[in-house]
């Protein structure tokens, strides 16, 4: 019964050194983050990275064990569920889960096993018997995709729309109320 939430998207974003602040500062996804954040996010990384303490090659191989954990957590057994930290550095609320499947799978996990991470799993683990799946009965919370997740993990991305309950959000709705979030950039 142990069950861990790995959360590498936050060791992939924030410690790795493969990709600078400014890089991810660009990805369109920020645009749904205030300025200030992602001020303050670029500021964390690039202290972080400038700190003499900082070895990348320390990091690298840190963020390597960190993917061997969920790999082996995965073979052994431990419970994982699906989660981001989001807000974090670089982490938007959302799109961040996006990152964290890809990661799982980077880790060693079958897209499918990622994507149990945030389905059947998180039922069992609140002993929900109503969720987690399709099925005739069940909670019909879902997203529908335009490409199957099992052969790119990345095609979660690819949101035809969302069911909520009796309410279905088709993606240009979605896109329309994305457009409300978006924040003013000064730079």
């Amino acid at each position: 019964n142990i069950w861990v939430v790995p959360t590498q998207a936050l060791a992939e974003r924030w410690f790795n050194p493969d990709k600078d602040a400014e890089t991810f500062a660009k990805e369109p996804e920020m645009i749904y983050m205030k300025e200030e954040t992602l001020k303050n996010w670029i500021t964390n990384k690039k202290n972080l990275m400038a700190n003499p303490n900082y070895k990348s090659e320390e990091i690298k191989k840190f963020v390597a064990i960190r993917r061997k954990l969920i790999y082996e957590c995965q073979r052994n057994g431990v419970g994982l569920l699906l989660g981001s930290d989001g807000p974090q550095v670089f982490n938007v609320p959302g799109f961040s889960v996006h990152h964290e499947l890809k990661y799982m799978v980077d880790a060693g996990l079958t897209p499918f096993q990622a994507l149990q991470s945030g389905t059947v799993n998180v039922a069992k683990y609140f002993n929900l018997t109503n969720s987690g799946m399709i099925k005739t009965g069940y909670v019909s919370d879902m997203v529908l995709l335009d490409a199957n997740p099992l052969e790119n993990i990345e095609n979660t991305k690819k949101i035809a729309g969302v069911m909520l309950g009796n309410n279905w959000l088709a993606k240009e709705v979605i896109k329309t109320d994305l457009k409300f979030l978006e924040k003013p950039r000064s730079f």
